[in-house]
């Protein structure tokens, strides 16, 4: 239960770089921007090529395809928020793009470990490689890679938004993420304030 003077957390405030100096924010702003144009172009210039030539229709570039979709969602669940203009966030809002960011980052990981694999039977197993290494495999180790991020992007956002969160809502970062939340929980703060006022006494 809140205490009298809590009120629940309808919406967050995310800090970002507010806290620099006026003039350095336009050029923050255009530096990010650009990086994010880039990154969007980059990968989406990849897929197409993978996608558009037969030849290279092999598990090394699906897996560079697969790699480069995750890239693209993960940078499109962070960085438009982080450029907008209202820096106020819906606790709905908040745990989507918890959960997306933590989906993609950790199906990127996968994707990147599925591509060490496929490099180790290339060259320590050669001739398994068509067999281990087929259309199936690749597949199969794409979905795996996807289903463990949503697995894991599901079962960290619903831990951190199953706590209360009552103000402040000021979050010292740019996005939703796990220490910043964690500092605003009600239980936490709760149990700040009985260790400051119910400090124990050595026996």
């Amino acid at each position: 239960m809140l205490g009298l003077n809590h009120t629940p957390v309808s919406e967050f405030i995310l800090i970002g770089f507010s806290a620099f100096p006026p003039h350095l924010l336009p050029i923050f702003f255009l530096l990010f921007l650009l990086m994010y144009l880039f990154t969007l172009l980059g990968n989406l210039l990849i897929t197409a090529t993978v996608w558009s030539k037969r030849g290279l229709h092999t598990p090394m570039y699906l897996f560079l395809c697969a790699l480069s979709i995750s890239e693209v969602l993960y940078t499109v669940a962070i960085t438009p928020r982080m450029l907008a203009a209202r820096h106020a966030i819906s606790l709905r809002a908040c745990a989507s793009q918890m959960f997306f960011s933590f989906t993609f980052g950790f199906t990127h990981s996968f994707l990147l470990t599925a591509m060490g694999y496929d490099h180790y039977v290339a060259i320590c197993h050669p001739l398994c490689y068509p067999v281990l290494m087929g259309t199936w495999g690749c597949a199969h180790l794409v979905a795996l890679s996807w289903v463990g991020g949503i697995i894991i992007g599901l079962v960290v956002t619903a831990a951190i938004f199953h706590l209360t969160f009552c103000g402040p809502n000021w979050i010292q970062y740019f996005l939703c993420h796990i220490p910043p939340l964690l500092k605003l929980a009600c239980h936490q703060r709760q149990f700040k304030i009985c260790v400051q006022c119910c400090p124990m006494k050595n026996v």
